[in-house]
């Protein structure tokens, strides 16, 4: 049966309905130019804010570098002092002050996020991200692969490697090969036997002057 056929007290009538207010609308309808133009104002805005941090990192990096540009000169002059005769200058304030400018530089790079590592004495798989191997040494004196010695330091910038490590990693020495078997010995010839002396003739000689008998004959009685 059709929707037609229905009795008219089945359809929904105007009571069924509940009434809801319209909104109002404040103002006119935003043109799309000037909706553009917000857009754009935005856009323009966030740049701007780009370029403003961008600049101050500048700057941070800037200041950085011309502080250890300083302490870089101060360490100028410990080294040249290094250089003096040891009666001049104690080694103990030596040291103290090289390791003095040292610990200075790097509190620098630490406040601008800069970070130094060496490896030295991890393993392999502790170094596998921030190290590259340089040279291998194998040697009895190592258990497992590890660092054995660092040609040039890793640098992280804000926990980010941005330089990675020259390394020599050392690993243990390679297992001896096991000694070849011993070949087997060669079969020894027997000895000839020594040959048997040969028999003595027992045959009585004949004088030369004597003419023996023919065969089957008796020989003649000689005189005597």
């Amino acid at each position: 049966m059709s929707s037609s056929d229905e009795p008219d007290a089945a359809r929904p009538g105007w009571e069924n309905f509940a009434e809801r207010p319209v909104p109002e609308v404040h103002g006119a309808t935003t043109a799309p130019e000037a909706e553009l133009a917000g857009v754009l104002q935005r856009r323009h805005e966030e740049l701007a804010a780009a370029r403003g941090a961008s600049a101050s990192a500048a700057t941070r990096v800037h200041a950085t570098l011309f502080e250890l540009a300083m302490l870089i000169g101060t360490l100028e002059q410990q080294v040249s002092r290094a250089g003096e005769p040891r009666e001049a200058v104690d080694e103990k304030l030596r040291h103290r002050e090289l390791k003095n400018v040292k610990d200075r530089m790097l509190d620098v790079l630490r406040g601008a996020g800069v970070e130094v590592r060496d490896p030295k004495g991890l393993t392999a798989d502790e170094v596998l991200d921030w190290a590259d191997p340089v040279h291998w040494l194998q040697s009895p004196e190592f258990d497992a692969e590890v660092v054995a010695e660092t040609n040039e330091y890793a640098v992280f910038h804000d926990g980010a490697v941005v330089r990675f490590a020259q390394v020599v990693m050392g690993a243990p020495a390679p297992a001896p090969a096991p000694a070849p078997a011993p070949a087997p010995a060669p079969a020894l010839k027997p000895e000839p036997e020594p040959e048997a002396p040969p028999e003595p003739d027992l045959q009585v000689k004949p004088d030369p002057g004597t003419e023996m008998p023919p065969p089957g004959q008796t020989p003649a009685p000689t005189d005597t």
